[in-house]
């Protein structure tokens, strides 16, 4: 899957067209998906109600419509994440609206992390061909409007940390679904094993072997 969308040099802002919405509620709270023309443009995660879930739509999407067929794609995948786990294929059609270049890139290297495995914000930043730029990393991930279909959550600091998360419920929430992919963490916080092996001293630790 690659992400494409409209090159411009401000963060996503929101699609101007006509915008369909559903929810699901989830072990990690209730998650919805917005849709338009027929795409993926934005996934929210972990609000505590439907009417909560609601809200943050409609602050994002004024008269954004509730329709269960035009997401059905993007909710399937939500639904086999939270409850059948690795078997779940994201979407094929996906718009995140208006990036930079620099976003897609780090967007697109992101997508590609599969299910169960984390990566470093440097590791991205080298995948992408700009070494040292970790940090700006995490600013593109940090606007990423389409998370876990973009794994962002799956990419953690050097040192193990869990770094930040966008979504409503934070860090908390990121922990939450690593270990759901069967990310494990020591009493630090940090993901275990970090310390051991050359993989995650390249930027990569896959807990599956």
């Amino acid at each position: 899957m690659a992400v494409h969308g409209k090159h411009c040099d401000r963060v996503y802002t929101g699609i101007s067209s006509m915008t369909y919405y559903d929810v699901l509620r989830t072990p990690a709270g209730w998650c919805g998906a917005v849709t338009s023309r027929g795409r993926v443009c934005r996934v929210v995660l972990g609000q505590p109600d439907r009417a909560s879930l609601r809200r943050s739509v409609l602050r994002q999407f004024p008269g954004c419509r509730p329709d269960a067929g035009a997401c059905r794609e993007a909710v399937l995948f939500l639904a086999a994440y939270f409850f059948e786990g690795a078997s779940a294929l994201a979407p094929a059609r996906i718009d995140p609206g208006p990036a930079t270049p620099f976003q897609l890139a780090v967007w697109n290297a992101a997508a590609l992390i599969p299910f169960g495995r984390v990566r470093t914000y440097g590791w991205i930043a080298g995948r992408i061909g700009r070494p040292g730029a970790a940090r700006a990393v995490g600013s593109a991930l940090g606007a990423n409007p389409l998370p876990l279909i973009i794994a962002c959550h799956r990419v953690v600091c050097a040192n193990g940390g869990p770094g930040g998360f966008s979504a409503f419920g934070g860090v908390m929430l990121k922990r939450r679904l690593l270990k759901h992919e069967g990310i494990e963490f020591d009493e630090r916080g940090r993901v275990a094993g970090m310390e051991s092996g050359e993989r995650w001293e390249e930027g990569m630790y896959d807990v599956h072997g």
